[in-house]
Parts: C-alpha cells; sequence; structure tokens
C-alpha cells in the first residue's frame, strides 16, 4: 500500500524539515548581537521577513485536524460552513483596526504581558497563562495523535512511534533554531500542504468528470447549500451562525493566539507587519477553499457507492484517508505526498506552540526572576531551549495519552478550548473600556469561563448528535457491498472530536441551552467576559484614564473617555471665574 517511492517522499521531506531549521538555528548563532540572544530566540531580532511570517501564521493555524475535518464536514454536512469565511474576513479587519492598533506599538513578547500591565493583576495574568497552558498541550497532543493514526492507516506505521518521530523533530529545530527556524521551516511546509491538497482536488475532480459534474453531483445529494438564512440558533448551521463563528474565530486565533500573534509582532515596520496579515488571511481564504472543494469532490467519487453505506468506514473524518488509499495507491509517491501534507500542518503547529510556551513562560515567569538576572547573559538562552525542550516532550506523552484515552481525551481538548473565548474577552475589554478594572476582568473572565465550560459539557453529554445528510450504495455491485475490514481495524476511532458522546433519543427533553449551536459558543464567551466585566468595573471603583495606561486602550476609545472625564469635569465655584468681579468694577 505504501510503496518505496512513498516512503521516500516522505523521509525527504522529514529531513528537509529538520535541516531547514537546524540551517535557520547556525544562521541565527553566527549573526546574533551580544545582549539580544532572548529577541533573536524568541522574536528573529524583531525583523523577520513578513512573507514567510504569513506562511509561518497560516500554517501554524492549520493543523492536520483542518485539513481532515474541513473535507469530512462538505462530504457529510454539506458547504454552509463554506460561508464562515465572510466572518473570518470581517475578523481579520477587526483584529488590524482594534488588536494589533494597540499590540504592535507595545513592542511585546508574550500576549498575557498585555493584560499584566493594562489591569495590573498577576493573579488574572497567571490565571490566563496556566488555563492557555493546560488547554495547548491537549491541543499538542490531538495535532500529533490525528496525522499519526492517518499514517497507521496507509502505512501500518504504529501511532505511539509516529508520535514520537513528529515531537523529537518538532523539539530538536524548534528549541536549536526558536523562531526563524520555525518560520523559515513553514515555507516549506506551507508549499507540501498546498502540494498534497491540489493533488487530491485535481484527481478526484478528473475522476468524476470536471468541475461542473462535481457539483452537480454534489448538488443532487444535497451536499450544496449556501444561504440557509432561519435565525434559529439551534440550527446546527445556518449563513448568520457560520459567518459569527468564522468572525470570532479570527479574533480568537489570530487576534489573541500567542503563536500568530508573535509572529506578526516579529516583523520590524507596521505597514509591512498588515501586509504580512492580510497576506495571511488570502492564503487562508485559498487553503480553506481548496480543503472544502477537496471534500465535495472527493464525496461526488463515491455518490453512488459511499464507504459510509458500505461500511468501509465509520466515520466521516475517515473518507480522505479511504479515498488514499482506495485510489491513490497505484500512483507511486502520491499516498507519502499526503502524509507529508498531514504532517506539515502538524509539524507547524506542534513547533508554533513549542516556541510560544517558551515565550509566554520566559516573559511571565523567568526574564525578571532574580536566578535568571544574576545569570551570565550568555547562559540566558539556554533557559528559553530548556523551556522548548520539555515543552516538546510534554507535548510527545499528551500525543501518547491521546492514543490511549481517544474520545475521553478529546472531549477533553473541546472543554479546554472553550476557555479562548473568555480569554479574549478580557482583551476586548481592556482595549475597548477604558473604565475596566482589574475587578471587572477577573470577575468577566471567571463568569464566562464557568458559563462556557457548563454549556460545552452539557451538549457534549446530553445534546443531540448532529444528522448526517444521506449516502448512498446504489452504484455498489455485491463486491464492493462487502466492508473493507483491514481500513476499518486500522483506523480504529475518530480522528476529531464529536459534540455528543452518545445520540440522544430527540423526544427526550434536553435543556435547550445544550442544543444551541456550537458556532455561537465563542460569540457567548466574548460577550459575557465584556459585558460582566463592564459592569462590575463600573460598580466597583471605575479606573481613570491615568489608571489603565493611554498605550493599552484604543485610540478611538481613550478619546471617547477623555471627552466623558472632561464633559463631567465640576469646577470648584468658589475658585470660578464667574464669581469674580472684573478689574473695571473694582
Amino acid at each position: 500500500m505504501f510503496s518505496g517511492w512513498d516512503w521516500a517522499v516522505f523521509v525527504v521531506f522529514l529531513t528537509a524539515s529538520l535541516s531547514i531549521g537546524w540551517v535557520a538555528g547556525l544562521v541565527q548563532r553566527r549573526n546574533i548581537k551580544k545582549g539580544e540572544e532572548d529577541a533573536e530566540f524568541l522574536m528573529g531580532g524583531r525583523s523577520l521577513n513578513p512573507v514567510a511570517v504569513a506562511m509561518s501564521t497560516l500554517v501554524g493555524a492549520m493543523s492536520t485536524n483542518m485539513v481532515l475535518g474541513n473535507p469530512a464536514e462538505m462530504y457529510s454536512h454539506g458547504t454552509q460552513l463554506w460561508l464562515n469565511l465572510i466572518g473570518l474576513s470581517l475578523g481579520f479587519i477587526y483584529v488590524h483596526k482594534v488588536v494589533l492598533r494597540v499590540l504592535y506599538p507595545l513592542k511585546i513578547t508574550s500576549v498575557y504581558t498585555y493584560i499584566e500591565k493594562r489591569f495590573q493583576s498577576r493573579f488574572l495574568t497567571s490565571f490566563a497563562i496556566i488555563t492557555t497552558m493546560i488547554g495547548t498541550f491537549f491541543y499538542m497532543g490531538l495535532v500529533s495523535y490525528s496525522p499519526s493514526l492517518a499514517m497507521q492507516t496507509v502505512t501500518g506505521f504504529p501511532t505511539w512511534g509516529s508520535i514520537i518521530v513528529l515531537g523529537l523533530i518538532c523539539t530538536i529545530y524548534s528549541s536549536w533554531g526558536g523562531v526563524r527556524a520555525v518560520v523559515y521551516t513553514d515555507i516549506l511546509q506551507t508549499f507540501v500542504m498546498f502540494s498534497g491538497i491540489i493533488v487530491i482536488m485535481v484527481l478526484a475532480t478528473v475522476e468524476v468528470g470536471g468541475l461542473d459534474e462535481v457539483w452537480k453531483i454534489a448538488d443532487e445529494h444535497g451536499r450544496v447549500e449556501w444561504w440557509n438564512i432561519n435565525p434559529d440558533p439551534l440550527q446546527r448551521h445556518s449563513v448568520w451562525t457560520v459567518t459569527v463563528q468564522g468572525y470570532f474565530t479570527a479574533l480568537i486565533v489570530f487576534g489573541m493566539g500567542q503563536p500568530q500573534v508573535q509572529r506578526i509582532l516579529s516583523v520590524n515596520k507596521w505597514n509591512k507587519a498588515i501586509f504580512a496579515h492580510y497576506l495571511d488571511l488570502l492564503m487562508l481564504l485559498a487553503l480553506y477553499s481548496c480543503c472544502n472543494y477537496m471534500g465535495v469532490a472527493v464525496f461526488a467519487v463515491y455518490a453512488d457507492c459511499d464507504p459510509m453505506a458500505t461500511g468501509d468506514i465509520d466515520k466521516p473524518d475517515e473518507i480522505l484517508p479511504y479515498y488514499v488509499t482506495d485510489k491513490l495507491s497505484g500512483f507511486y509517491g502520491l499516498p507519502g505526498l499526503f502524509i507529508a501534507a498531514l504532517y506539515a500542518g502538524s509539524l507547524s503547529s506542534y513547533s508554533s506552540q513549542i516556541n510560544a510556551v517558551s515565550a509566554v513562560m520566559w516573559e511571565g515567569y523567568f526574564k525578571n526572576s532574580s536566578w535568571v538576572e544574576n545569570m551570565p547573559q550568555h547562559r540566558r538562552p539556554y533557559v528559553n531551549i530548556l523551556v522548548s525542550v520539555v515543552t516538546g516532550l510534554l507535548g510527545i506523552l499528551a500525543g501518547i495519552i491521546a492514543s490511549q484515552l481517544g474520545g475521553i481525551f478529546q472531549v477533553g481538548q473541546i472543554i479546554l478550548g472553550t476557555i479562548h473565548s473568555p480569554l479574549f474577552g478580557v482583551f476586548v475589554l481592556g482595549m475597548c473600556c477604558p473604565f475596566a478594572n482589574k475587578v471587572g476582568g477577573i470577575v468577566g473572565f471567571t463568569t464566562s469561563l464557568l458559563f462556557n465550560l457548563w454549556i460545552t459539557l452539557g451538549a457534549t453529554f446530553y445534546g443531540h448528535a448532529p444528522t448526517l445528510l444521506p449516502f448512498s450504495d446504489e452504484g455498489c455491485n455485491s463486491t464492493t457491498l462487502q466492508p473493507d475490514s483491514t481500513f476499518l481495524t486500522t483506523f480504529p476511532t475518530t480522528l476529531l472530536p464529536t459534540t455528543t458522546t452518545e445520540e440522544t433519543p430527540e423526544d427526550d427533553y434536553v435543556f435547550p441551552l445544550y442544543l444551541v449551536s456550537y458556532t455561537l459558543y465563542y460569540l457567548f464567551g466574548v460577550s459575557i467576559t465584556f459585558t460582566i466585566g463592564a459592569i462590575v468595573s463600573l460598580l466597583y471603583k471605575p479606573w481613570s484614564l491615568e489608571e489603565s495606561g493611554e498605550a493599552y486602550i484604543h485610540p478611538t476609545f481613550y478619546k471617547l473617555q477623555k471627552w466623558w472625564e472632561t464633559r463631567n469635569q465640576h469646577p470648584d465655584p468658589t475658585t470660578s471665574t464667574n464669581n469674580l468681579v472684573p478689574m473695571e468694577k473694582m
């Protein structure tokens, strides 16, 4: 199934990734200036190439879960989710106009430095860091587990071995070369991801008979849905809900995510940073659309004899590995390219998280500690290297745990993923609400976090499983109707998190909030943090502009607050000039 050519393609890709990272580290060490070792390791000396940064930001956000999950969504639920690109584009504009407008001039390394400086609360900062770090390790485990499971399906290579290989490669070049190694390795991974996806798109389209035929078949089988304007929030997908989801995804991933923001802040000029930001958007729209179309095209290939209908696969997210084993095994090198494309997304996401954790821990806990301050300057970079190595090894451990726990681990990843929208609400509160204080930030974040955990747990254990669109086996013959037991035994579990653990009978009562579309969870998280935080701040000693700090508030809201404070200043009547007698009348 996996030929020597396939292994050659895959091994060359891994070797090239490791080599680029190693060379980037050597160049960094040769050109580094004394006293700037930390800034170089974490931020690339704030002189990274904007095109390289755009590519790195792209693939750092595009893990294997998206490469496998988006096609599975189109295949099993239709194209409605595709329109979240509208919200995604609007979200990028907000990140540019509001978030980066505040963060970029601060020249910070960790996004959590903003929280500490704005709210002057070590507790809130540590609370945010700890909860995010826990979620990060769950995420690292999932992004290493997903491609490893797919590789086991296609090659038979054990999952645990694949997790270790992926984790060690990322750990080596991330700890050796810092952010430069990660960014420049991501360039290769961008090309590999696009190549693998485009090859599958083209081959599936050609097999069906062209673009028109792909869309015709998909439409006939109910996979094409664009303008569902039903406002019901209980409906899984509509124009409104997917637009909201895309908007807040952009805000949270690209406006608060440490890996993405860290890269944008590593560009030395504002106009170049914004160029990288929007170039990232353009490439993201292209790659996202390619993944979505890939799912539509693969569905068209199996429209009349679908592996879900025949029992060859159990879950929609198995469709892409199944297609590769079924259709591409005769093309030498292509299965290897597919696995390389999956690994590209995971290598980038994994290494980005290593570098991000190092930056957060350095800025938050090590940089100003007494033992680091007393350390010779030339030894300080070893602290970041050590943190990177430990982070990478913990990620490997998380991946192995994921391979053993399966669905339990994935449910945990869903739950811990709910922290990001409440946390972004803290950023919005700080930037857009000048009177917000640390009490408001803490209460708002905690309330929103508990609410999101509540509805996520409720939806996971009590909500209704989403209904799949029908699959057909009308075109199958007696041979193809026999399930492929080999594939089922090598692909034993779903790759992606599900929204429920078991299907609940439709006539059983379920608390309405547990049935709300998952696309609205981000909206809830941000809105509750902001609303509760603002109300509590007003009730409990609202801060003045001087207390909040002009640099940490968006200029528009700073001017509004300043106007309001000036308007409500009441001069002392005993010193008012209106009570003075004019000189000429004395």
